[in-house]
């Protein structure tokens, strides 16, 4: 626009008026929480924007408010011009385990029993992967990306969690994956070429204490606490694997020792980038796994690799650097990786052409 002037307002927690306010029980839509804090997509054919939601406030008290708290961790379509929504999926309807949905939409044209659809790939918090029609927002697949999964016991044929396991008023309830989920920002990669979904997994849980708390502004209001700890097995460990998007099929995984918290990119030359929490940044054979590259950055890595070009030339660059976030989420759990160099730097590596230079 010229002016900047602002054409349209979708609000994910819908005030008195407005369609999915009825989801909302008495005011407590006023502190709904729902915050859509990471990108977007976009489809100009459609002519949609596709847009995940933060999770609902108080993060893990249930007794308020109650109702599936529409729009909150929910992917939901909308038109440019007017902001209105075409479709709206919620991916954890009343949630109360900080599964928000406010990571990526994919994109992609596959087909589905032998019909071409137009989908979109949603790898969720909560360790589950939709896959929804991104024309109508039907539910056309879901799966676990992880292992270790307890608050849900499967999803429906309408991609609903059943069987949840919730957090208990002033009882410790060991629930997998944690708040930190089975992954967060760390994006996933679909590669045309492979036909492959390439996403991180993390096994570990949390003991969730819901608490009904009094919300006063300024301060932190989530509704209780939680300890992250490992799963049952013992050992919290992490991977990097190679889906088949529609059927979840894995065909390979990658194992790490510590939580993969940086996000993966996929090139046209059969690779998968990504970086760990002890600085190295390497590349995996995007069609068996096999571990091809390394490089110490010398820092731990939770930034995403891009892959761009210049002149002809290919390149891949990575930020380097651990950073408070990533020490607060796993060092009650490896407190050696408090002594991961912290830092800020960029790498940038050039890719051999087709003849090896």
């Amino acid at each position: 626009g010229k002016t900047g002037k602002q054409v349209w307002r979708f609000n994910v927690v819908p005030g008195p008026g407005e369609k999915g306010h009825e989801t909302w029980e008495g005011d407590s839509w006023m502190y709904g929480g729902g915050a859509p804090w990471l990108t977007g997509s976009y489809d100009p054919e459609l002519n949609l924007i596709y847009w995940g939601t933060g999770n609902a406030s108080s993060d893990f008290c249930g007794g308020k408010p109650k109702g599936d708290n529409l729009y909150t961790a929910s992917i939901v379509a909308l038109k440019p011009s007017t902001g209105e929504v075409a479709w709206h999926f919620q991916v954890v309807p009343h949630d109360v385990w900080d599964y928000d949905a406010a990571y990526e939409c994919i994109l992609v044209d596959l087909p589905v029993n032998g019909r071409p659809r137009k989908l979109l790939i949603h790898p969720s918090k909560s360790g589950y992967a939709f896959v929804l029609d991104r024309a109508t927002g039907e539910f056309v697949a879901g799966w676990k990306y992880i292992d270790t999964l307890t608050w849900s016991s499967g999803l429906d044929s309408k991609g609903v969690p059943q069987e949840r396991r919730e957090p208990v008023p002033d009882l410790a309830t060991l629930i997998c994956p944690n708040w930190f989920g089975g992954r967060s920002f760390n994006q996933a990669s679909f590669n045309p070429k492979t036909g492959l979904l390439y996403n991180i997994g993390v096994e570990w849980c949390g003991e969730f204490l819901a608490k009904d708390q009094e919300m006063v502004p300024g301060k932190s209001w989530t509704g209780g606490s939680i300890k992250i700890v490992p799963p049952p097995s013992g050992k919290t460990t992490s991977h990097i694997d190679a889906f088949e998007p529609i059927s979840g099929k894995r065909i390979w995984r990658y194992e790490s020792k510590y939580p993969l918290l940086a996000a993966l990119v996929s090139t046209g030359g059969d690779l998968v980038f990504a970086g760990d929490p002890e600085g190295n940044f390497f590349a995996l054979n995007a069609r068996t796994g096999q571990r091809l590259w390394t490089f110490p950055t010398g820092s731990g890595h939770r930034g995403g690799p891009i892959s761009y070009a210049v002149r002809g030339k290919q390149y891949v660059a990575t930020p380097s650097g651990w950073g408070s976030f990533a020490a607060f989420s796993i060092t009650a759990l490896f407190p050696e990786t408090k002594d991961f160099q912290a830092g800020s730097t960029l790498f940038a590596f050039a890719l051999p052409d087709g003849d090896g230079r």
